[in-house]
C-alpha cells in the first residue's frame, strides 16, 4: 500500500508542478519544471525521511548548486564548466551537511544549458519547493488515511 501512496504522492506533485509552473511562473517568464526535479520526486516521496530528502538538504542543495553554478557560468569555463560546477557543489553540499544528489544533476543542467542568474532560483529551486510543499501536505494526508485503509 506505501508504494501506491508513493507514487499517487509524486503524482499529486508533478501536477501541483504543472499548475505552478502555468500559473505563477509562465506569467512571470520562468519556469519551475526541469529534469531533476524527478528524482527530488522520488526522494521525498519514496524517501521521505532520508537525510537527502529533508527541506535543508533540497533547499540547500539546490541554492548551493545555483550559486555555484551561476559562477562558473559567468567565468565561461570552456571545456570542464559541467566538471566544476558539480565537483564544487558536492564539495559544499557535504561541507554544509546538505547533501541533496539531484542538486548535482541540476548543476550540471545549468551550466550546460548556460543559464542567466535567474537560474539559481527557477527552474530548479522553485520547482524544489512546490514539491516539498505537496510532500508536508501529503504526508499528513497518507498519516490520516493509510492506517484506516490498512483495518479494512
Amino acid at each position: 500500500m506505501d508504494a501506491i501512496f508513493n507514487g499517487l504522492g509524486a503524482a499529486l506533485g508533478f501536477a501541483a508542478l504543472h499548475a505552478a509552473n502555468d500559473y505563477i511562473f509562465k506569467p512571470q517568464d520562468l519556469g519551475c519544471l526541469c529534469p531533476p526535479l524527478g528524482a527530488v520526486a522520488v526522494l521525498l516521496f519514496s524517501m521521505p525521511m532520508a537525510p537527502a530528502s529533508q527541506p535543508k538538504a533540497v533547499i540547500g542543495g539546490h541554492l548551493i548548486a545555483g550559486a555555484v553554478s551561476c559562477a562558473v557560468v559567468m567565468m565561461e569555463l570552456p571545456q570542464y564548466g559541467e566538471m566544476a560546477a558539480v565537483a564544487l557543489t558536492i564539495t559544499l553540499m557535504s561541507m554544509l551537511e546538505m547533501t541533496h544528489p539531484p542538486a548535482g544533476a541540476y548543476a550540471f543542467l545549468y551550466v550546460n544549458k548556460g543559464m542567466k542568474p535567474i537560474g539559481m532560483l527557477a527552474p530548479g529551486l522553485a520547482g524544489a519547493c512546490v514539491l516539498i510543499c505537496t510532500q508536508q501536505v501529503f504526508l499528513r494526508i497518507k498519516a490520516a488515511v493509510l492506517p484506516k485503509l490498512k483495518k479494512h
